[in-house]
């Protein structure tokens, strides 16, 4: 009976041992498992911030910033396809893009209010830029074609008030009323000719060589 004790007793004291050791492990397990779930956690974390992908295929991605505000578009809509930039308060800032019929393309810069101020673009092979006011009415525009360019400069109406240009060989300066009529210019012909001309009171235009 005491033989059988002691041997009881020893096996406790091993079961106490194991028992101990399992703990031990099982403790050290974990804190093992913390700093592998970490970089595992962190892995992952980084594969959704760095992540490399050989190709997306999608109608519309929007890329949002740490608090989920959208600060990038890129994507269809009903009038094509494009980019667009927002600020912290939603407002279109720039966009690039191109129409639905493929007939014109460009680029646009906008003030913080989200109103275009700045664009370059492309319609029908006629490249152009435009500057607007805080209004988003055109103040500036150059452009041209296989034949000419010229810049305007517009009231607040949009109204031409100023115009410069040459076309097929021909360069000419012009002024320009309220109502957008002639006033008082200075030509150049191709074939060298040359004057300045204005209207009169009764609205004829008067021609000095």
């Amino acid at each position: 009976m005491k033989s059988l004790q002691r041997e009881v007793e020893k096996l406790n004291q091993r079961l106490d041992s194991v028992q101990k050791q399992n703990r031990r492990i099982k403790k050290f397990a974990g804190l093992l498992c913390l700093p592998i779930l970490a970089v595992f956690l962190l892995g992952n974390k980084a594969a959704l911030e760095n992540g490399h992908f050989r190709n997306i295929t999608a109608e519309g991605i929007t890329i949002v910033n740490s608090a989920g505000e959208k600060i990038v578009f890129i994507g269809m809509t009903s009038d094509g396809a494009g980019l667009d930039v927002f600020n912290k308060n939603g407002k279109t800032v720039v966009s690039l893009g191109i129409a639905k019929d493929q007939k014109g393309s460009g680029f646009l810069v906008a003030d913080s209010n989200g109103t275009p101020r700045i664009g370059w673009g492309m319609e029908q092979e006629i490249p152009s830029i435009a500057i607007t006011d805080t209004r988003g009415k055109k103040i500036i525009g150059i452009g041209g074609g296989k034949t000419g360019y010229g810049m305007s400069v517009m009231d607040s109406n949009e109204v031409e008030r100023v115009g410069i240009g040459f076309q097929d060989g021909n360069s000419g300066f012009g002024i320009f009323d309220d109502q957008g009529g002639y006033v008082r210019g200075m030509i150049r012909q191709k074939d060298g000719v040359h004057y300045t001309s204005y209207i009169d009171e009764n609205g004829k235009e008067i021609i000095n060589r």
